[in-house]
């Protein structure tokens, strides 16, 4: 079995894994969650409020190829938007390329969720030569913060063509609650987990059972963070206690007020 680093949760084997993992944990260890503020939850936009939206955005930006999601951030839709393409200018330099991305930013702050006060800073800035001869850069920004706490799955990225954003696609969320005291602590979390079994894969796609023993639980590494648990009609953005055990290859996203599992993936495949 080889190790590496799985990028996300996308695939369906890791999905299905993670919800042998779930069936596999009894409810008594939920806690009841009284502080009505928490998680911060997002819904879909209503139907009309989304057209004036998209429109408002492509009349701002006519050189997009990507629009507004259901919830209202920016990202792709089914299909790309006709554009046309950006006149040719003289290449842009990295720093006049991030320029003009944090220029965008400022002025679409409120599609993509970024307050005016909030810096972007950038992970990734690329470039490379199109058909055309002129640069294209691509830059992605690094992680939302609430505080010190990293907000998961929150990089913004852009295409930029002679000085034009032609895409954007990702969010931060403008207002994330965080509670001033959290019900689990590190010794719940470790009772919490204690004797679960999570599942890896072998070769051929088999699940391959992994039982959490207070042994593991000593080498396991423990961070937090703010995880968006995402579904069809609604976002909620949860605290949660990241939870890495070595030894079973395997990460735990755990909520850090109600004790649920809402996450988790294997370090490892076949």
């Amino acid at each position: 079995m080889k190790r590496a680093s799985l990028l996300k949760l996308g695939s369906c084997l890791v999905t299905m894994l993670f919800i042998l993992f779930v069936q596999g944990c009894g409810q008594n260890e939920l806690i009841l969650n009284s502080d009505t503020r928490y998680p911060t939850t997002y819904k879909k936009q209503d139907a009309t409020t989304l057209i004036q939206m998209r429109r408002e955005f492509a009349t701002a930006n006519p050189f997009l190829t990507s629009s507004i999601t259901d919830f209202g951030f920016c990202g792709f839709l089914d299909n790309l938007l006709p554009a046309p393409w950006p006149a040719r200018i003289p290449d842009l330099t990295r720093s006049e390329a991030i320029n003009a991305t944090q220029s965008f930013i400022a002025q679409n702050s409120s599609f993509l969720g970024v307050k005016p006060s909030e810096k972007v800073t950038f992970s990734r800035v690329d470039s490379f030569t199109v058909s055309d001869g002129s640069v294209k850069w691509h830059l992605s920004s690094n992680l939302q913060k609430q505080d010190t706490l990293e907000v998961y799955d929150t990089h913004l990225n852009f295409s930029l063509t002679n000085g034009k954003i032609t895409s954007c696609e990702g969010n931060w969320y403008p207002a994330i609650y965080v509670p001033a005291k959290i019900n689990v602590n590190k010794d719940r979390v470790k009772s919490i987990l204690l004797n679960k079994v999570v599942y890896l894969s072998d070769i051929a796609g088999r699940p391959i059972p992994m039982t959490i023993t207070a042994k593991s639980l000593e080498t396991a590494a423990f961070s937090n963070m703010i995880y968006p648990l995402k579904t069809t009609a609604k976002i909620e953005l949860h605290v949660v206690w990241v939870v890495s055990i070595p030894d079973v290859f395997y990460v735990v996203y755990l909520d850090v007020m109600s004790g649920e599992i809402i996450g988790g993936f294997p370090t490892v495949y076949s």
